[in-house]
């Protein structure tokens, strides 16, 4: 005879603790020995239990001490060796413990990058032979002493995208990287080669080396520089790092995409790592918090049979807590009020993350008065910081709160350019457009503005790319974007959506470095609005039209997701993430600005549900 459970029921899991979210929630740091004494800035070399540490500074990160010490490590404690023979700090590492090399770097800070090379045979250092372009501040390196790969860095004045191959006796010069940039992290082989995050201003870009040339993929979740890594380019690990404070991030890669792992025990950047390791098995060395540190941490994931992944609808009974559980979608995003501006205005620069944000420039009604009133915001407090040198609204704006760029606005349309080093702003080189109400994004060393109008009654199709230096004209747009949105973490990889052309549109246009592709367009039209985030995620709020409406890009289409809670257009900003941005001020009817400002924030996308 049947029993009712057979008919109506299913079985439930008993299970003494909860399933991991993920393989990358599974690793956990402990605590390692420490090195004989504090150091960041080293070159590293090996695995967990056998890692070789080499150079690097102590003292303050701006003017610390350089040193050439070598310490190695057998899974336990650190043991001094053989010193580099050359001092010096910011330099590459690559190689096992028995057979290393030490890459580039500098003498001193600022001083010039150095060429030298360096091989370790467990025991002391060797000159080997020198790289073909000078390099320092953090160069990306993979592979092992006699197959290697050499890329990124500072090449005084200026960061290289420069790529070499090492076969065990020369270097050759390669297809270079997608972004310049200093402070990057490698792993994996010279035919075979995971590239991510970098500097100065830190990025969330990837890319990945087929032996011939590099190709954009996944980005990390946060943006960041100096982390430490380890693994191979199907399955890595990095961590640690620099955004605009130090960070614990740990991030887990598949071969597909980043997964958010365990956090460092203590955040710190400038870090040694063990990029002959694997993402099951990690070394953090050294670094500085600031300032310099000892510490040491191992990272371990246990994929075993003990380790059970949840899955999407999965229920089971926790015996340990006594709790009936299951796991569910948490939702596409929520909008909340946040602390307001202390001057409210509509037409404002805005860039940065939701925690370390800078707006700027902007109107206190429509048209007029222009103001050149700059705050900085830390996730609870604005704060008035070094005005503008010019009043100034409609710019094209990109870059992070302590490295951003304003460039074009009103009045009368300007083709004017100021940069943020965080404490002032400077004049830099002219647009070769005068324009205003472009969209922008990307780095301070990195950017492109795209759109806007030369003047009353007409769209642009034009854009440009800026250099760091100077703005060069680019591709034109397949059409004319006024008061568009744009997302976008550097100068080769955005999105640009929305605004007038003439009269308002839907439409989404993808740039990647050359040129520009029509793609799915918003559901809704608009213009004024404020975006966020990258090519391949990106939010789009606001603006004249819908005035409230928030719609999620996920790199194909656009989803309607949560409305603002306050109806509002030409707010300040394009920012890092979208997965937390802000909505700063604007206009809440035509002509009336506010000093409301709204934060996005996205949950995980799955939680964990009780019932008792």
């Amino acid at each position: 005879m049947a029993t009712y459970s057979t008919i109506k029921g299913f079985t439930i899991q008993s299970l003494a603790s909860d399933p991991k979210t993920s393989i990358a929630s599974a690793g956990v740091w402990a605590t390692g020995g420490n090195l004989p004494a504090a150091k960041y800035a080293a070159g590293s070399a090996g695995t967990q239990t056998a890692n070789v540490l080499f150079g690097g500074a102590s003292g303050p990160p701006a003017n610390g001490n350089q040193i050439g010490t070598t310490e190695e490590y057998d899974g336990t404690s650190w043991t001094a060796s053989n010193p580099l023979t050359t001092v010096r700090f910011a330099l590459g590492g690559l190689g096992v413990l028995t057979a290393a090399m030490a890459v580039g770097g500098s003498v001193s800070p600022g001083s010039t990058p150095q060429t030298n090379v360096e091989d370790y045979d467990g025991t002391s250092w060797t000159a080997g032979t020198a790289l073909t372009t000078a390099r320092g501040e953090g160069i990306g390196t993979s592979g092992i002493s006699t197959a290697a790969l050499a890329f990124g860095g500072w090449n005084k004045p200026a960061d290289t995208a420069n790529t070499e191959l090492w076969n065990g006796s020369t270097w050759t010069e390669k297809g270079n990287l997608n972004s310049a940039r200093q402070a990057l992290s490698g792993v994996g082989t010279n035919t075979a080669t995971l590239a991510f995050g970098g500097g100065p201003v830190a990025v969330t870009g990837t890319e990945s080396w087929d032996g011939t040339s590099w190709t954009d993929i996944a980005n990390l979740n946060t943006a960041r520089f100096w982390g430490g890594a380890s693994g191979i380019q199907t399955a890595a690990l990095y961590y640690a790092g620099y955004v605009s404070a130090v960070v614990d991030n740990t991030e887990y890669w598949d071969g597909t995409t980043w997964g958010v792992g365990t956090v460092v025990n203590t955040a710190r950047y400038l870090v040694g790592g063990s990029p002959a390791g694997t993402n099951l098995s990690a070394l953090l060395s050294g670094g500085s918090l600031p300032p310099s540190t000892n510490a040491t941490e191992e990272w371990t994931l246990d994929t075993g049979a003990a380790i059970s992944i949840v899955q999407e609808g999965q229920v089971w009974y926790n015996t340990t807590s006594t709790v009936l559980k299951g796991y569910g979608q948490q939702g596409t995003g929520a909008w909340a009020s946040g602390t307001v501006l202390n001057t409210g205005r509509g037409m404002a620069g805005g860039v940065g993350l939701q925690t370390a944000a800078i707006v700027f420039g902007g109107t206190l009604g429509h048209p007029l008065p222009r103001v050149a009133n700059v705050e900085k915001y830390d996730g609870t407090t604005w704060t008035e910081v070094n005005n503008l040198l010019a009043l100034r609204d409609a710019m094209a704006a990109f870059g992070t709160q302590t490295a951003a760029l304003g460039a074009g606005g009103e009045p009368g349309t300007t083709n004017a350019c100021e940069t943020w080093d965080g404490t002032c702003w400077s004049e830099v080189n002219n647009m070769q457009d005068t324009t205003a109400k472009r969209a922008g994004f990307g780095t301070i060393s990195a950017g492109v503005a795209a759109g806007g109008t030369p003047g009353p009654g007409g769209q642009a199709p034009k854009s440009e790319t800026w250099d760091g230096t100077c703005w060069a004209d680019a591709n034109d747009m397949n059409g004319g974007h006024m008061d568009a949105a744009a997302a976008g973490d550097s100068g080769t990889s955005g999105v640009v959506f929305g605004g007038e052309a003439p009269g308002t549109v839907k439409t989404t246009e993808t740039w990647n470095g050359t040129c520009w592709t029509e793609v799915a367009d918003l559901n809704t039209a608009r213009y004024a609005q404020v975006g966020s985030g990258t090519e391949t995620s990106a939010l789009c709020a606001g603006g004249a039209g819908p005035e409230g409406e928030t719609e999620l890009w996920n790199g194909t289409s656009w989803t309607e997701v949560a409305d603002l809670a306050t109806a509002g257009q030409k707010g300040g900003g394009t920012f890092n993430s979208s997965l937390a941005s802000l909505f700063a001020g604007g206009y809440n009817r035509p002509g009336t600005v506010t000093d409301a400002v709204e934060e996005w924030t996205v949950p995980d996308a799955i939680k964990t549900f009780t019932a008792s």
